[in-house]
């Protein structure tokens, strides 16, 4: 696709260790079929499927320590332009995915990053909407540090978006909560999440859409949610879609919306509408779980995957 122009920040960056183990036994020793070593976080695995699609990037955010440097590293190595902020004490966290090929089942063990202090989230902020300043489409994702407030991505969204810059968002609990007041362009997140903030349970796509319309009449303009394995249910003011997704054997789900999340943004900054962005988002999440390692696809599945995406009215 033609060239778009993103940017993506990342509060809690990880350094991903993606484990291929055939069969994991608890309490026993076991021999890694393959590993992969990648820089990690939701905004980052996003930033990974924009390159691939094409994007004028630049990703950002926050990292610390030797796990820090090994991120930034890693990204240079992969050609994705990277403007991280690093902190003057802890260490990033590292993220150990091990994925059981032989049971289809990933288990995730997340490291909890560096503490800061409340006090430096003005400078950080400042910092962070100077580095995106001129990208027309900005994505805030994933989790934040310990002891920034919960508003980072309200102040955030409030600062970009009196810009005239659209923001994506990506977050769940109290971060997603605090920022849905600054309404921004877009709120994508999965069915946990949205049931979580608003506190009901989210099982079907018809609940999905009743749920987070009221979303949608807080003046955000565009709300998706992620279904695992049913897809995704998007919604506007004017109509809302059931996308569903295709049915593969998946080798491992995790970066699997971050990877959407990048597609439903390309297709939007190339004029779709929200259903075909969808449903190209949906297209992209499914290749990502065909691969080790988050937002990586093979975009010659897509076209493939495309056919067995339907799209029906809600």
């Amino acid at each position: 696709m033609s060239s778009w122009q993103l940017a993506t920040v990342t509060l809690n960056g990880t350094l991903d260790r993606v484990i291929l183990v055939p069969s994991l036994a608890l309490g026993q020793i076991h021999s890694a079929e393959s590993v992969v070593t990648l820089a990690g976080g939701k905004g980052v695995n996003v930033a990974r499927t924009a390159h691939a699609l094409g994007a004028e990037l630049m990703t950002t955010g926050l990292v610390a320590g030797q796990c820090g440097q090994w991120i930034c590293a890693l990204l240079k190595q992969e050609g994705i332009p990277g403007r991280f902020i690093p902190l003057s004490q802890g260490e990033s966290r590292i993220s150990t995915i091990i994925v059981d090929s032989n049971r289809g089942q990933t288990t995730v063990v997340n490291d909890w990053g560096p503490e800061v202090s409340a006090d430096v989230w003005p400078g950080i902020r400042s910092q962070l909407g100077a580095i995106v300043e001129g990208y027309p489409w900005v994505a805030l994702c994933g989790s934040s540090l310990s002891g920034l407030p919960d508003s980072v991505y309200a102040d955030l969204c409030n600062d970009i978006q009196a810009h005239g810059q659209r923001v994506c968002l990506d977050a769940r609990g109290q971060w997603l909560a605090e920022a849905l007041a600054a309404r921004p362009y877009l709120v994508k997140c999965n069915r946990y999440e949205a049931a979580q903030v608003l506190g009901v349970a989210i099982r079907t796509p018809k609940e999905a859409l009743r749920a987070i319309q009221q979303w949608v009449e807080l003046g955000i303009e565009r709300v998706v949610v992620t279904l695992g394995s049913d897809g995704a249910v998007a919604v506007e003011n004017g109509g809302s879609w059931h996308v569903k997704a295709p049915r593969i054997g998946a080798l491992c789900p995790v970066g699997s919306g971050d990877a959407m999340l990048a597609g439903l943004i390309a297709a939007m900054a190339r004029g779709d509408p929200l259903p075909v962005a969808t449903q190209y988002g949906v297209a992209l999440g499914t290749a990502n779980t065909l691969a080790l390692g988050s937002g990586q696809c093979d975009l010659d599945e897509v076209p493939r995957l495309l056919r067995s995406t339907p799209v029906h009215p809600l």
